[in-house]
């Protein structure tokens, strides 16, 4: 028998208050199956369709239509979960709540303020009585310049126009081949090109931030004996990340708060600090290095 609407509600309601009772243990994050069954390990991707989960025997994607509720081990990302459902189903009040409670209970956390940011967006468009184009993808190219292609993953940027949003203050915002992986830090993968054009759409002169992930080879140089120095990375709450803007020019193309996800198509989530290093050092005496950079943009709504 379905539930109604109102009765998810209740019942999530009380499991959120339940999460403080929780005792603090060390635990893993866990995945309840429509079948009954659970999966334990961390929740290390999350998108429209599908969970990427870190277990003992490996990485898993499980498809969300097979997930009946996620429990995180940290409580924070339990709120951030349901606040992300409740906007979905056009719920405002209760995904402000949501992550409200996310932000109390790690305020310096990042997602949590994102989250805050992509509520403020959908609510000053409907403020500002935006409407939604017939044909977003059209749209982003006629007014922003802007050509996205459909993958079986990430979109990715097919075109852009020379006077187009590609460029910003002077600078390259985005190039071709560039993924979208998310719109305020809502994965964009996995979804229709038309879709994430839309939630990238709105009001004119209003800002949106997408998060884009870029290739970069660092090719060696007699004059820059290593690829990054010492201090040039940090291990953060969004992963390992470009620390300094004092970078030597072999790595120009790289900036301070870029993420680097993976090295040597190696993802860097399951790598230390160290571990990330030495193998960025045997890739660049070996002749190159090859790194993913993820990057968040902000750009301008043009009218």
């Amino acid at each position: 028998m379905r539930r109604s609407a109102r009765s998810v509600w209740v019942a999530r309601s009380a499991w959120a208050f339940f999460l403080l009772a929780r005792p603090a243990v060390a635990s893993a994050d866990e995945v309840y199956f429509t079948s009954g069954k659970v999966l334990k390990g961390l929740v290390v991707e999350e998108h429209a369709d599908r969970l990427v989960v870190s277990t003992v025997a490996g990485e898993r994607v499980v498809p969300r239509r097979e997930v009946d509720e996620v429990f995180f081990d940290d409580p924070e990302r339990n709120y951030l979960y349901l606040g992300n459902e409740a906007m979905d189903r056009g719920d405002w009040d209760t995904a402000l709540a949501l992550f409200q409670r996310a932000g109390q209970l790690h305020p310096a956390w990042p997602e949590a303020r994102w989250a805050f940011r992509r509520l403020e967006d959908e609510q000053r468009k409907r403020a500002l009585g935006w409407l939604a184009p017939p044909d977003p993808l059209r749209s982003l190219w006629e007014a922003w310049g802007i050509r996205l292609a459909e993958t079986d993953a990430y979109p990715v940027v097919e075109g852009l126009s020379p006077r187009g949003l590609a460029r910003v203050r002077g600078g390259v915002a985005l190039r071709v081949g560039d993924r979208i992986v998310s719109v305020w830090k809502k994965s964009a993968g996995f979804r229709p090109a038309f879709e994430v054009a839309g939630h990238l759409l709105g009001p004119p002169g209003t800002q949106v931030a997408l998060t884009i992930q870029r290739e970069v080879v660092i090719q060696p140089s007699d004059g820059a004996p290593e690829a990054l120095p010492d201090g040039a990375l940090s291990m953060g709450e969004e992963g390992l990340a470009v620390a300094s803007g004092r970078l030597p020019e072999v790595a120009a193309e790289l900036r301070a708060g870029d993420r680097i996800v993976a090295v040597e198509q190696r993802a860097t989530r399951y790598l230390s600090l160290a571990a990330s290093r030495a193998r960025m050092a045997e890739a660049y005496r070996k002749g190159e290095v090859r790194v993913t950079l993820e990057r968040d943009v902000f750009l301008t709504r043009p009218s």
